[in-house]
């Protein structure tokens, strides 16, 4: 069975390690082991096409859920339906662990690595949007089936991404970098070939 190494994205404040994928359930689900560490705020965001689902295993989280505020600790599963705004944060002190699954698994992985990698290097703003125009046409515009924040307002992201996504093409600015993937390679199987996600299609 396939590996994942942990990775963190400091302009969340989040630890994520893939435990199932999409190849594992036909595309149904994902999967991964969470922590959100003491400080650590997602950003008010919708997943279009998708259900997510934290199933809290320490600590408190506080989520707001279509504008209403929720604690969650130990014990707790917190449910967001498909297309409804949320967002969480961790006040502190403790760090939060949780289960989080999507279903279905659409290119969460990939979304999830992409903005991790621009954060680790400071390529993104404190909130965790790529700095640079082309890059955050390529990456938010290739991933808006995925996630999309709720500000500034979808409809005006509907306007602004598109050309800037051309543009990042025609620059040859990719969505997603191979050097992203957070599966740990067998080094008896050779390498995985290249998807769209390397070569920047979709």
């Amino acid at each position: 069975m396939t590996g994942f190494r942990p990775f963190f994205n400091p302009a969340t404040g989040e630890w994520i390690e893939f435990t199932a994928v999409s190849e594992d359930s036909d595309g149904q689900l994902i999967r991964c082991s969470w922590r959100s560490v003491p400080g650590g705020l997602i950003t008010e965001h919708i997943h279009p096409r998708q259900e997510e689902r934290f199933i809290i295993t320490e600590g408190e989280a506080r989520f707001t859920l279509d504008g209403e505020e929720l604690t969650a600790r130990a014990g707790d599963t917190i449910v967001v339906p498909a297309g409804v705004r949320h967002s969480e944060g961790n006040p502190g002190p403790g760090e939060i662990q949780a289960v989080v699954e999507l279903r279905p698994a659409l290119r969460s992985k990939e979304f999830h690595e992409a903005v991790a990698g621009l954060a680790a290097v400071g390529r993104t703003t404190p909130r965790g949007a790529p700095r640079n125009p082309l890059q955050l046409g390529a990456t938010f515009w290739h991933f808006r089936h995925e996630s999309r924040v709720t500000s500034p307002p979808v409809g005006l992201q509907n306007i602004m991404l598109p050309p800037l996504w051309a543009v990042a093409k025609a620059f040859g600015v990719r969505p997603y970098y191979g050097r992203w993937d957070s599966r740990i390679q067998d080094p008896d199987r050779p390498p995985q070939p290249a998807s769209e996600h390397d070569i920047g299609l979709g």
